[in-house]
C-alpha cells in the first residue's frame, strides 16, 4: 500500500498555463492518476487516449469534450477517443488513465 496524504502533496505544472498537479501513482505504461488544479480560462490540449480515463470533478466548472461537468460529475473516455478541457471556473479535477495520452496539437 502506499498513501498519499494532502499535507505531503506535490504540487507541479501540469504543462499548460493556469494549471498544476499532484501526482498520485504513475503506472510502468506512462499513465497516471492525479488531481489537477484549475484557473478559470486554463485549456488543457486537446488529445487522444491510448487507455480509458476516469474524470471526477471535485469543485468547479469544467468542459471536457463538450460536456459540462460540475463538482461531483464523472465522465469514462474510451481508448481512441479524444477531447480537450477547459476550466469554466477555478476547479479541481482527478483524472486516471493506464496509458499517456497522446497530445494532439
Amino acid at each position: 500500500m502506499e498513501l498519499k496524504s494532502t499535507e505531503k502533496r506535490e504540487w507541479t505544472n501540469a504543462g499548460y498555463e493556469g494549471a498544476e498537479r499532484a501526482i498520485l501513482r504513475l503506472t510502468r505504461e506512462g499513465g497516471r492518476t492525479s488531481i489537477v488544479r484549475l484557473k478559470k480560462g486554463a485549456r488543457g490540449p486537446r488529445h487522444k487516449h491510448n487507455a480509458g480515463e476516469d474524470a471526477l470533478v471535485l469543485s468547479g466548472k469544467v468542459s471536457i469534450g463538450g460536456f459540462v461537468m460540475s463538482a461531483g460529475d464523472y465522465l469514462y473516455t474510451e481508448a481512441g477517443e479524444e477531447h480537450d478541457l477547459i476550466a469554466l471556473e477555478d476547479s479541481v479535477i482527478y483524472a486516471s488513465t493506464a496509458r499517456a495520452p497522446t497530445i494532439l496539437e
